[in-house]
Parts: structure tokens; sequence; C-alpha cells
């Protein structure tokens, strides 16, 4: 928009989001209730804690030494989120440096963001037909697939690298969905009691959940007993969503200063080394893909399934199926 003038385009781009924050805030602002109606079994009960209470982050590391579910998912979704990050951080220098061509950044994110709009409902009918599991284990392996294909950038780059670009976005539509899906799933078992019970170790009785130990089931109860820890799992599962996608520029930008990444400004043209080239595209595919394989192995561990939810049917009696 300001091709002679980057520094204003940068002011007008900055005023305009802040424009849209505000805006949403008003309107938040506007339309939210005062005061959330509280059941009436909370009305005569102790005053809720502030804001910046401690209350707050002890209930959160609670729920993540609770549940290993929720660790499990967490801890996918983080490392989904960083690889994430890492490529959206690095798709301007990947236009600029690697297919020379500025313009190319907007090709780049709509090749990432657009197919994840359409691709959704997709992901949506596959669970339904393999299970959010299977489903969200495949969006995983498109995703890593996608990335290890950019890794050919070093040797050929090109407006190729749009289509493996487009197959991440198909994927990441499935990397939001899916743990989205199965996070109401951790709630409700929680809410069940069954966070406090052990999972059965990997092998054929690993879709299984076993009651704990007696001594260890009314373990990290107190305040909880019968209430569901939606808001706190929520709130954990956003500061960790926050947390994984932030640090993918910080992730670059140590890529970029190890690999001798020159600054530039304004007016200056400089010429990047071929090591600050290879780190670009490297972080642009074979991290993420790194980041990507390793998420299987967390995503493994998550051995909830439907079933643990809804419930079982009690086993049959052996002395009394022979009566």
């Amino acid at each position: 928009m300001f091709p002679d003038d980057s520094a204003l385009g940068y002011l007008v781009m900055a005023i305009a989001a802040a424009l849209l924050l505000c805006t949403g805030l008003v309107i938040g602002a506007s339309v939210a209730p005062r005061q959330a109606p509280l059941p009436a079994s909370t009305r005569d009960q102790a005053p809720r804690p502030g804001p910046l209470s401690v209350r707050h982050y002890r209930e959160g590391f609670a729920a993540l030494r609770d549940s290993q579910p929720f660790r499990a998912l967490l801890g996918t979704f983080m490392l989904q989120g960083l690889a994430t990050g890492l490529m959206l951080a690095g798709a301007q220098f990947v236009a600029a440096w690697v297919l020379r061509d500025e313009r190319a950044v907007t090709a780049l994110f709509l090749a990432l963001i657009a197919p994840a709009l359409l691709v959704t409902p997709i992901w949506r009918i596959v669970a339904d037909r393999i299970g959010k599991e299977r489903a969200y284990r495949l969006a995983t392996l498109l995703f890593l697939i996608a990335t290890v294909l950019l890794v050919a950038m070093l040797w050929s780059p090109g407006w190729w690298v749009v289509a493996p670009v487009a197959l991440a976005g198909a994927a990441y539509a499935g990397l939001q969905a899916l743990p989205l899906a199965m996070l109401p799933d951790v709630i409700s078992h929680d809410a069940a009691g069954g966070a406090r019970e052990r999972v059965a170790p990997a092998g054929p009785e690993a879709d299984t959940v076993v009651p704990a130990a007696p001594e260890h089931r009314g373990e990290h109860r107190g305040e909880h007993r019968g209430e569901a820890r939606s808001g706190v799992f929520g709130g954990v599962w956003t500061a960790g969503e926050t947390t994984g996608m932030a640090l993918g520029s910080t992730a670059l930008t140590i890529v970029l200063a190890l690999t001798g990444y020159l600054e530039s400004t304004s007016g200056v043209t400089v010429q990047q080394p071929g090591s600050a080239i290879v780190g670009i595209v490297l972080s642009f595919s074979l991290l993420p893909a790194i980041l990507m394989f390793a998420s299987l192995f967390t995503l493994n561990r998550y051995r909830l399934r439907e079933s643990d939810i809804v419930g079982h049917a009690p086993p049959q009696d052996p002395a009394g199926a022979e009566q």
C-alpha cells in the first residue's frame, strides 16, 4: 500500500489493528452481563477469589497434575502451536529471501489459512467416521508430510511451495478443530472423577481406564468434589495455546541469530549469507516437521476414548451367568 514509505505502512497497520482490537473490546464489554448469575447452591458460599489470587494458579496446576489425558492433549497442542507459530513468523522471511518476492507473503498466508476455513467441516466428517483421536493423528501426519516437502526449497525455491503450504493449511484445520473437540471429553472425564484414576499402560488394554488404588482416589479432590473444573481447564488451555504460538517467533529469532541473519532497515539493502537462507528454510520446514513428529509421541499418551466418557456396560458376574 505504501511501497515508497514502509515505515508509514507499518504505522497504518498498527493503527488499524489497534482500532480493530478496541472495537472488539468495547463490543464485548457492552454486551457482557455485569455479573454472571450464580447457581443457587453456590450463592451462600464464601466469596470467590479475586483475579490475582494465588488460588487460580493452584487450581491450574492441580488440573494438570490430576488429569493425565489433559497433560497429553495440552502438550501435543502446545508443540503443534509452536510449529505453526514458527511457520507463520517465518513466512515473510521465506518470501523476501528465498522466493525473492514480497508479494509471496500474501500467497503463503492465504495458502496456510484459507484451506483451514474450507476444510474444517471435512475434518468433522472424518472424525465421525474414524474417531477424533485417529483424525487428529491423521491431521498431524499430513502437516508433517507438508513440512518435510518444504525442505526442498534448499535446492529449488519457487512458487511450487504454495502447494505443500496449502496441504499444511488443510491439516491445520484439523489441528485446531479436533483437540478443541477432545477437550470437552477431558473435562467430562474429570467431572466424573476420572481424572483421579489411573490410565492403563500401552498395550492391548491401552484404551481402558483402570480405577486407582483407594488411597489415591480421593487425592487432590478437596473443594472440587462433585464440581466441574471447566473454567480451570479452559484457562490453562488458553495459556498453553498462547505460549506455544508466542514461542514460535522466539524460536525463529534464535535460529536466525545462530545462522548469521543480517538485520535490514528501511532504504538499506543487505545481502544475506547462505547460512541465513538455510536457517530461514529450515525454520519453515524441518523444524516444524520435528515438532510435529514429537507431538505424535505426546498424542500417543492420550488414551482417553469416548467409551470412557459414556461409560462401559458393567461386566457380567460369571457366577450369576451360570444360574
